[in-house]
């Protein structure tokens, strides 16, 4: 449409708002040959834009993509993505069947079932076959995973079970493949779409199952931006679509625990890895009972557990989830603490640099200061990072 002096692509909305101002409208240049949007996902991202306070041409714009890709024919594309049946059989043990026929029971309306089961146990195939049904129908399928890391791993076990590459969506994806899989999954071509939290918002034609993978990882979250929770929303798009949604998880978070408590979900368990493989040896060591020498972090018990794995030639990985020297500096005379200035949080202390650093906003600051009595500060530098453990090492 004319805007101004240029003409800029702008869509069509069902919903009218009456204004009793008086305007001269000019006409539409031209109308892009598009597929319109399912009904369904105008009412999702309405009630979204309401429901987490977002204005609604912004809601809208996660939806969209570049108007070029309108008129382009991706026929070849879309066949890399196309489902084969697979000549690989994989076979499902008792517990697995029996999670299985019990999400079947439930029906293919909207209904969300947790499937929980042990790391290992073997989920993964239970929900394969879940989508394999409902492709079956003619639908299509989305599965969210938290984390982009985790698609590499999880497109080979894709590619085994569905014999082709998975359509994968995330912040790094190129734009050719985010174009192909975007008009793929609006006429219907791309079947199964794997992505992070925005794919939630693909206009699928006809959208069968959503799966929510690691329902519990707070990677579902977004802060940035658009505010809001992917499970959540994928929820209630699976309930404005009246399609089923299964959560997938180890452990459920506490709200998906609130709900099967109080019989909003159903709930079906796998308690045993698959083929009865075991689950690693865990020992804590509890640094509260043992007696640590001064400027040390790590127990004598700890050492000679490293010890007895390092005479046999295996290797040992410490894990701290703290980067840098120190979390916290202070200064023992004056009592002074650096903060970070922008975000009011304790600075890190990284050796190495010799600054003092914030992991926010990444203000850095050196580690001078002249204490109340005009001498230099006597720092005392409270808690470990992975440079400090490593020192010790």
């Amino acid at each position: 449409a004319p805007f101004g002096k240029n003409e800029i692509a702008g869509v069509v909305w069902p919903y009218e708002q009456k204004t009793q101002k008086k305007f001269k409208v000019k006409k539409i240049s031209k109308k892009l040959n598009i597929k319109k949007l399912n009904p369904k996902l105008i009412q999702f991202i309405s009630w979204f834009s309401r429901y987490n306070l977002v204005p609604l041409g912004m809601s809208l714009k996660m939806c969209l993509f570049n108007k070029g890709i309108v008129k382009i024919d991706f026929k070849e594309g879309f066949k890399k993505f196309e489902i084969k049946k697979n000549k690989k059989k994989y076979f499902l043990n008792k517990e697995q069947k029996k999670s299985l026929n019990f999400i079947r029971k439930i029906g293919n309306k909207y209904n969300v079932i947790v499937l929980e089961g042990v790391t290992g146990s073997g989920k993964t195939l239970v929900y394969f076959n879940r989508i394999k049904d409902i492709l079956d129908k003619g639908y299509q399928a989305l599965i969210l995973l938290p984390e982009i890391a985790l698609t590499n791993q999880f497109s080979r076990r894709f590619e085994d079970f569905f014999g082709s590459a998975p359509a994968i969506w995330n912040s790094s994806a190129t734009k050719k493949n985010k174009s192909v899989i975007w008009k793929g999954v609006i006429e219907g071509k791309i079947k199964v779409v794997i992505g992070a939290r925005s794919s939630l918002f693909l206009p699928f034609k006809n959208l069968g199952i959503i799966i929510v993978d690691e329902e519990h990882d707070t990677s579902y979250k977004q802060d940035e931006g658009v505010s809001y929770n992917a499970r959540d929303m994928a929820i209630t798009r699976a309930s404005l679509e009246n399609i089923p949604i299964n959560l997938i998880t180890s452990i459920p978070s506490i709200e998906t625990y609130n709900n099967i408590v109080n019989e909003k979900y159903y709930l079906t368990k796998l308690n045993n890895r698959y083929k009865k493989a075991s689950l690693p040896n865990i020992e804590i060591i509890n640094l509260h009972s043992e007696v640590l020498t001064k400027e040390s972090w790590i127990a004598n018990k700890a050492i000679n557990k490293v010890n007895e794995y390092l005479d046999k030639g295996e290797q040992v990985l410490f894990f701290l989830n703290r980067r840098g020297y120190s979390p916290f500096v202070v200064c023992k005379k004056c009592g002074y603490k650096f903060h970070c200035p922008n975000c009011s949080v304790n600075l890190n202390y990284h050796k190495n640099l010799e600054k003092l650093l914030c992991h926010y906003c990444g203000y850095k600051s050196f580690l001078s200061r002249v204490c109340k009595d005009n001498t230099k500060c006597d720092f005392l530098f409270c808690g470990p990072g992975v440079e400090r453990v490593f020192s010790e090492l």
